[in-house]
């Protein structure tokens, strides 16, 4: 009789143990699934990556109903409206330019005075030789924001020389260096009596008091020639 109470008492408490832990662990269950609402698996695969990435960046996201734009359409549509709005600046200041260069031949030639352009007319080409290294500016006027100066070189020796336009030495009628830039011609003149043409830029805000200026250039490395022309004209 004893030992049929004992064996009832440890089923009982075997059954408790087990319905004890069957209801801890659903517990356990539905608070861990309740914590994890909404919490998905990182994407492993690469190429899944790479694809969702290019749809986002085509389409807009939402995200608890609040629309996300793509960060590339904003930088493209800042970027078309800073173009725009330079382009629109440029013009304006060439109509400007063009406006305030008309008012001005007109005041002229209503003076009797000859226009800048026939006075460039009667003196160019401005021309400088040394060791048959001819050096001619041909033309100058002035070009939006700029004063350009049309030129050449022709090789007239019996070898190549080589010029480093970043020497030019631009001054003024008194001596101050003066900032431009050479395009067009190449780096090697050529033996071969052909001209080659370029072109010098200069801002035309520094030269509202200068009158004229003066171009120094000389072959590179050996600086054996010297080519200078003095006296160019400011046209206006």
């Amino acid at each position: 009789m004893k030992f049929q109470t004992t064996l009832a008492f440890t089923l009982l408490l075997l059954v408790a143990m087990v319905g004890a832990g069957t209801v801890s662990a659903l517990y356990g269950f539905t608070i861990g699934y309740d914590a994890l609402q909404g919490v998905r698996q990182p994407e492993g695969n690469p190429t899944q990556q790479l694809i969702r990435s290019r749809k986002s960046s085509k389409e807009h996201a939402s995200v608890n109903g609040i629309e996300l734009v793509s960060e590339r359409e904003v930088i493209v549509e800042v970027y078309d409206k800073i173009y725009a709005r330079e382009q629109g600046l440029k013009k304006d200041n060439a109509a400007n330019s063009a406006q305030t260069d008309s008012n001005f031949v007109k005041t002229i030639e209503k003076e009797g005075t000859p226009t800048p352009e026939a006075q460039a007319e009667t003196v160019f080409p401005l021309t400088s030789t040394a060791q048959n290294i001819q050096f001619d500016v041909i033309d100058s006027r002035l070009l939006g924001n700029y004063w350009v100066l049309d030129i050449s070189l022709q090789n007239n020796s019996n070898s190549a020389v080589r010029f480093l336009y970043n020497f030019l030495e631009l001054k003024d009628g008194q001596g101050r260096l003066v900032s431009g830039q050479t395009e067009g011609l190449p780096a090697e003149i050529p033996a071969n009596n052909q001209s080659y043409t370029g072109q010098v830029r200069i801002p035309a805000v520094i030269l509202e008091d200068v009158e004229t200026i003066s171009m120094n250039l000389s072959d590179y490395p050996n600086q054996e020639i010297t080519l200078e022309i003095a006296d160019i004209p400011v046209v206006r």
